[in-house]
């Protein structure tokens, strides 16, 4: 099943609105058949505003499915994730 990254994009409108605020940036792709949503810091951006990434990937459930789409598997990436090594 291929994910609606649009209509995705369209969901999530809320928790990107929210990130801008704090300072960040939300790209979102589909990888290997989940919705990878990746938080991007911008200079400005308040690290300690982010929340738990399990209540980040709850929050960003509802949101897609208060706009009507089915549930897709997520993964969300912090900025502190693209520092750790591999």
């Amino acid at each position: 099943m291929s994910i609606d990254v649009a209509a995705m994009n369209a969901a999530l409108t809320p928790t990107r609105v929210g990130l801008d605020a704090a300072g960040f940036d939300l790209s979102i792709a589909e990888v290997g058949g989940k919705l990878q949503m990746a938080v991007t810091a911008r200079p400005e951006a308040c690290e300690d505003c982010l929340v738990p990434k399990s209540l980040f990937l709850q929050m960003a459930s509802d949101e897609v499915r208060d706009a009507g789409l089915s549930a897709v598997e997520m993964e969300v990436l912090y900025p502190i994730d693209a520092r750790r090594p591999r």
